[in-house]
């Protein structure tokens, strides 16, 4: 007989769907969790990669009836595709526009955006589109030879065979600070053959999704759990707190509040990111002795703690570095150096927490957290390239390391990466909870199971069964001393707390309760017990996954209607 044979509810994260979060136990649903996030998300994904919203911000992507034409221009449906349908459309462009632009339709969103469409030869072998508006971007591509025949104000291009012979997706990306109409021609009088045309955030193009009279999104959207696998092959509940990247533009360095390259140069879409897609820039330095480096300024706030980080790979070059500096030394000449050879901080001098974590594909995420003693205007965060351990060296040309998704948020670690592409963005707190199950939990006696991945000092990060009034409420937390702790409050008065020093990590917790009788258990230890407290009164019908809003990646919670047994407790939640 298993342990869980006697619990009430087991929720071992594997099922969810938009504001749900399926449980194992009970099998009728009354243990599915509720799931709220009102904003998009990221996530590592099974294949290790980071996985995002997705999205088509074009109306009407393949219907061109509802876009507007240049005099003489026309456009017939009905045509077969470059994915053996009949949705494709024989696009004549009368050639009088100059430049040549036989369809348009009015656009309303700024940012770095890629505009992708799926294009065939016709009696023209040209298509030629842009996102016009301040720092538009135009591309122009032969659809016979399959290359670039020119482009203007463009971060990027690209062409790709694919599906039916003769098609190609082609899309340009550029970063407009105003947008008035996408545009799209044959580059003169005559046809081609065109459809699904997109137009989403970001360096490259995506997955297609069909649009009519409304914007579509795809992806980790809005209200939809995240099952992330960073640090395993099982997936985790990600539940985190609200964070902003206050970086305006996390994958196109050079705009915004990026600045003062120093011997150095950057290039996008260079290499595959740990999004599986060709997206990160490669960092590359000059011929030139001296520091190789960037920065990004900002506004540190006083008593607040700040955390940047950022993707790195190792290429010609195997160190990077982060640092901080703000004027009035608020925190001056923190600095941590990475090695991604080896996945190891090889210097960190200051008084910042440094950190690196493994990705896949031989990514890593670098971070520093400092915390500032002065509100200043004048700060700025370095990332530059180290060799041997110095960050002042003479450069050869071209040797670099690749980079993707920097982001600085105010916290005392680095959450889940947030894009950003043109403005500072937000991602909401995540919220797991379920009310009315009082059948699920003991009353007079109980066991509340929890496997986590807690953060140092991140507040009171904590689970717990309650009352409504919360005059009665059971709670496992890693609180914001970093004591792993357990307890109980009865009519309003705490009956127990047992406690132990942790640092951040992978924790099977488990305390059961019963009238005089307490006992906390984590990874297979006896933490400490209670004899003493009465359970005359309790009540609890409610479960909050993420009570303080502080978040962490839960891997398995129970309950159980009994007081296990101290040997129960010690198998459950042995490692």
């Amino acid at each position: 007989m298993s342990i869980y044979d006697k619990s009430s509810l087991v929720l071992i994260p594997s099922g969810t769907k938009t504001s749900k979060v399926y449980s194992q136990k009970p099998t009728n649903g009354d243990g599915d969790f509720d799931f709220t996030r009102s904003t998009a998300a990221t996530r590592v994904n099974a294949d290790g990669n980071i996985e995002k919203e997705t999205s088509n911000l074009q109306l009407h992507s393949n219907n061109f009836n509802a876009w507007n034409y240049s005099t003489g221009s026309s456009a017939t449906g009905g045509q077969s595709g470059y994915d053996g349908n009949n949705d494709a459309w024989l696009l004549n462009d009368s050639g009088v526009a100059a430049p040549t632009y036989a369809i348009y339709r009015n656009f309303s969103t700024t940012g770095v955006l890629t505009m992708s469409l799926y294009a065939k030869a016709g009696t023209r072998d040209v298509v030629v589109f842009d996102i016009t508006g301040t720092n538009s971007g135009q591309a122009e591509f032969n659809l016979t030879s399959g290359t670039l025949v020119s482009s203007s104000g463009a971060i990027n291009t690209t062409i790709e065979a694919v599906g039916a012979a003769g098609w190609y997706r082609c899309s340009v990306t550029c970063n407009p600070s105003s947008t008035i109409y996408t545009r799209i021609g044959a580059g003169g009088a005559g046809t081609i053959y065109l459809q699904d045309v997109q137009v989403e955030y970001g360096l490259v193009a995506r997955d297609y999704i069909e649009t009519t009279t409304t914007a579509l999104y795809g992806g980790i959207t809005d209200n939809v759990p995240r099952l992330d696998y960073t640090d395993s092959s099982c997936p985790a509940l990600l539940l985190e707190p609200q964070r902003t990247n206050i970086i305006a533009n996390s994958e196109y360095a050079g705009t915004n509040n990026w600045g003062n390259p120093q011997r150095l140069t950057t290039i996008a879409n260079q290499t595959t990111s740990p999004e599986g897609v060709v997206n990160a820039t490669k960092v590359n330095e000059t011929a030139v002795s001296g520091t190789h480096m960037f920065d990004y300024n900002f506004t540190a706030t006083s008593g607040v703690a700040y955390t940047f980080s950022y993707f790195a790979k190792a290429a010609e070059r195997t160190q990077c570095y982060l640092f901080g500096y703000t004027d009035g030394g608020v925190f001056s000449g923190q600095r941590a150096i990475f090695d991604l050879s080896n996945g190891t901080i090889t210097s960190n001098v200051g008084n910042g927490i440094a950190d690196i974590q493994p990705y896949s594909n031989g990514w890593y995420r670098v971070s520093l957290t400092l915390t500032s003693s002065a509100t200043s205007t004048a700060g700025y965060w370095g990332i530059g390239l180290a060799l041997n351990s110095a960050t002042s060296y003479l450069g050869v040309a071209s040797s670099g390391i690749n980079m993707y998704g920097f982001q600085l948020e105010a916290g005392s670690y680095a959450t889940s990466y947030i894009p950003t592409y043109g403005v500072s963005q937000t991602r909401a707190l995540d919220s797991c909870s379920k009310t009315g199950v009082s059948s699920l939990i003991g009353q007079t006696e109980g066991t509340m199971f929890m496997d986590a991945d807690f953060k140092n000092n991140a507040g009171d990060q904590t689970i717990l069964i309650s009352s409504s009034g919360f005059n009665d409420y059971v709670f496992i937390q890693m609180n914001s001393s970093n004591v792993l702790e357990a307890g109980i409050v009865v009519n309003a008065v705490e009956v127990a707390r047992i406690g132990v020093g942790k640092t951040s990590g992978i924790y099977k917790c488990a305390f059961s309760y019963a009238n005089n009788d307490f006992v906390f258990y984590v990874n297979g230890v006896k933490v400490g017990t209670d004899s003493s407290g009465s359970m005359s009164g309790f009540t609890a019908d409610f479960i909050n996954l993420n009570h303080n809003n502080t978040g962490y990646s839960l891997n398995n919670y129970s309950l159980f209607k009994t007081r296990l047994t101290n040997e129960e407790l010690a198998t459950l939640t042995t490692i």
